[in-house]
């Protein structure tokens, strides 16, 4: 099965999305399928993982230029990485968002004549069995679409997040967009032999608002855990000098650590703490962010540590004594980070600050995780702050219930319905032929 596979962010990009990919194409080409990947070239990013890149398994990659923001700064300042890097991230948040709702469709439009040129190439020199895009941006997904039609193939739409269904951040800016975007997802949706999403909300959420009949092709594919990232890790446990709280990963737009900060300043006043707490923050964070520490009133208790490749972040998560993870209390029902399987999968203690009834709050109770509690409520981070606080988790627990959703496992039931799907293609375009 030869498969043209479209993803803006790919290895040597680092995060969850760049690491989705990677392992969905690991595996899938494990199973036996070719993979030609189309990637943007050259950008400026927050987080880098050169070391992705070893496992990567794809038969070729074509990267191409983009005229999307991330891709024009880091051309602008070539050879100044230092200059572009704290302009990326000491620009306010309410300015980047600004720019986002300036462009049409997305803020990675720019890379879409690119994509097409690309595609329209491939496509040309070989014979393609489908095209798979994973979004977002969503941007992609348009060309992807106009691919698939041109030449007559199968199209698997990969939701990672929600496009104009996204209730929490308000990234169109106006109703002309939104319009307009929605139109294009329900073409896409409406086209799309398949589509993948990274959680059950997400899928909930489409078959609501664009059409019941879409549960019929629709299959979730959580991010999951790798289990052999797991078996080659070096074990690590928390240190005995300090009591640790850790964060791994972005903290962007209406998610905030400062009721986090506000409990554990009330119970440090109160007596109730460790001694030698430290806050450990795992990243490369906004300006937002670093405020936020500064006004924290425990600032000499946080420490912000540098971006670590994927499995120097494990490494360092099974040194935490709490894990610390956070989803606002706005967020459609269907957020799922990446992060919490990973967490999970590590084994220490997780204070949730997350919906107490969204998709990850019924996963971690699934997998024996009781302290949850709103991200706004410093209350509640308090008392759940206590509960972990009375009883010290000194070993790492794995629940059983973690195993059906491992990477690999997923994608070999993804790599099925693949290959069913182009075996009904193949009979389809038969019948075609047959009958002209």
């Amino acid at each position: 099965m030869r498969i043209l596979y479209i993803s803006y962010f790919y290895p040597p990009l680092g995060g969850p999305a760049a690491l989705r990919n990677q392992k969905m194409v690991r595996y899938l080409a494990d199973l036996g399928a070719e993979i030609h990947m189309i990637s943007v070239d050259e950008i400026e990013y927050a987080y880098r993982d050169e070391k992705l890149c070893e496992q990567c398994r794809e038969t070729s990659i074509t990267r191409t230029p983009s005229l999307d923001p991330m891709a024009l700064l880091k051309r602008l300042f070539k050879g100044r990485k230092d200059k572009s890097q704290a302009i990326y991230k000491n620009t306010p948040e309410r300015f980047k968002l600004l720019l986002r709702r300036l462009y049409p469709l997305d803020d990675k439009v720019g890379w879409l004549p690119y994509l097409l040129k690309a595609g329209r190439e491939l496509l040309a020199s070989q014979d393609f069995d489908l095209i798979y895009v994973s979004c977002g941006p969503f941007s992609s997904a348009i060309g992807a679409y106009l691919l698939a039609k041109r030449h007559d193939l199968p199209l698997v739409v990969d939701y990672r997040d929600y496009w104009t269904l996204l209730s929490d951040y308000d990234l169109m800016g106006n109703r002309l967009k939104l319009a307009t975007s929605r139109a294009w997802e329900r073409r896409i949706l409406q086209s799309a032999s398949l589509l993948i999403c990274a959680t059950k909300g997400i899928a909930d959420d489409l078959a609501e608002h664009f059409g019941k009949a879409l549960r019929d092709k629709t299959m979730v594919i959580y991010n999951g855990h790798d289990e052999e990232d797991y078996q080659s890790l070096e074990l690590a446990r928390p240190s005995a000098q300090y009591f640790t709280f850790s964060y791994f990963g972005n903290i962007y737009a209406r998610r905030s650590l400062k009721h986090f900060y506000e409990a554990v300043e009330e119970l440090s006043r109160e007596a109730l703490m460790p001694e030698r707490t430290r806050i450990r923050l795992y990243g490369s964070f906004n300006r937002e962010v670093i405020q936020e520490i500064d006004c924290s009133g425990i600032k000499p208790m946080i420490e912000v540590m540098p971006q670590l490749s994927h499995q120097e972040a494990l490494f360092e998560m099974q040194k935490a004594d709490v894990l610390l993870l956070v989803i606002n209390s706005s967020s459609p029902r269907g957020t799922l980070t990446s992060k919490v399987f990973e967490y999970l999968r590590i084994g220490r203690p997780i204070l949730a600050m997350v919906p107490q009834w969204g998709e990850a709050a019924d996963l971690l109770r699934e997998c024996g995780v009781d302290t949850i509690c709103p991200m706004e409520s410093v209350s509640a981070i308090k008392s759940c702050l206590l509960s972990i606080l009375e009883e010290p988790v000194k070993e790492s627990i794995v629940a059983s219930e973690l195993s059906k959703y491992e990477r690999g496992f997923q994608v070999e039931k993804l790599y099925q319905r693949l290959k069913k799907l182009d075996t009904n293609a193949k009979c389809d375009l038969a019948g075609d032929n047959h009958l002209s």
